[in-house]
């Protein structure tokens, strides 16, 4: 009877061990740090809003107060800017862009009559362009190889 008994309580017990392992399991993962992904992600998240605030800084400090705003937005350089702007034909416009992070992002208006591409280092420079569309207008605002960061763009009737 002495063995029968041993493996009776041994069953009984059995589960509750393993609900206490398994308790004591999430128990310690509740007090465990984010996981590196987490921490990375949440950091990305950082910078991307500190440099979004520093392209919009940048762009205000220098657009002019008498002139009416068409379009703007910010990318990352990654993404890039990639817009048709809805502009009067033979009308003026100022384009001014801002880019923060590293490396050169380049402004390229279609059709390229349209302007020259340019060059927008990504070091919180303002570059202008002055626009006057003949005909439809694509922006593309792309970063070159190993640039990152935010890029602000916006364009203004003058």
């Amino acid at each position: 009877m002495r063995p029968h008994s041993g493996w009776i309580i041994g069953c009984a017990l059995a589960p509750t061990l393993l609900l206490t392992a398994c308790t004591s399991h999430n128990d310690a993962e509740a007090t465990h740090s984010p996981s590196p992904t987490a921490t990375h992600q949440s950091t990305e998240a950082q910078a991307e809003k500190r440099l979004t605030a520093e392209v919009q800084s940048a762009l205000d400090a220098t657009t002019d107060k008498g002139s009416s705003m068409v379009e703007s937005g910010v990318e990352r350089v990654s993404d890039g800017v990639h817009t048709q702007p809805s502009l009067t034909q033979g009308k003026t416009y100022k384009l001014t862009v801002a880019c923060a992070g590293k490396g050169t992002a380049e402004i390229v208006l279609t059709p390229s009559s349209a302007g020259e591409k340019k060059p927008v280092p990504c070091d919180q420079s303002v570059v202008f362009e002055r626009i006057k569309p003949k005909a439809s207008l694509r922006l593309d605002v792309v970063g070159k190889p190993g640039a990152s960061g935010m890029v602000a763009w916006r364009i203004n009737k003058v």
